[in-house]
């Protein structure tokens, strides 16, 4: 089974890709007209068969604006791309991402585009590692 993870961002959205029982960064989309076709091509080009998206709640598990929006990013992704979507709790994804580029050396300015990738991926392994402990 393919999967990939989205993490959608107000401008961006990173997209992981599994390979096995890890998820690897992909790619950024930006989030401008035409996304779905770009995910939905990412989509035929891997063969998809789940799309596992993140969906910021708060400290304590409550719904936000944020949440809110994602989920309405979800309403427009199934809208455009018949595939089952899950929604997965993305807390910390692009901070453990921005601290990951940091120790390896990468600087705050060419952070920006590369932190969706890795939180993209952060939410996909995190989708996997609970889906292989069921």
């Amino acid at each position: 089974m393919r999967l990939i993870g989205l993490d959608p961002g107000l401008r961006r959205i990173g997209v992981a890709l599994s390979v096995g029982s890890v998820a690897l960064p992909l790619a950024v989309v930006e989030r401008s007209n035409g996304w779905i076709e770009r995910i939905r091509g990412i989509v035929a080009e891997y063969s998809v068969d789940l799309i596992a998206v993140g969906v910021p709640l708060a400290l304590g598990g409550s719904t936000t604006e944020s949440t809110l929006m994602a989920r309405q990013f979800i309403d427009e992704l199934t809208a455009g791309i018949a595939l089952p979507v899950v929604e997965v709790d993305e807390r910390f994804s692009s901070l453990a991402a921005e601290r990951a580029l940091s120790a390896s050396g990468v600087s705050t300015r060419k952070q920006r585009g590369k932190v969706d990738d890795l939180a993209a991926a952060d939410i996909l392994q995190r989708y996997l590692d609970r889906s292989m402990g069921d």
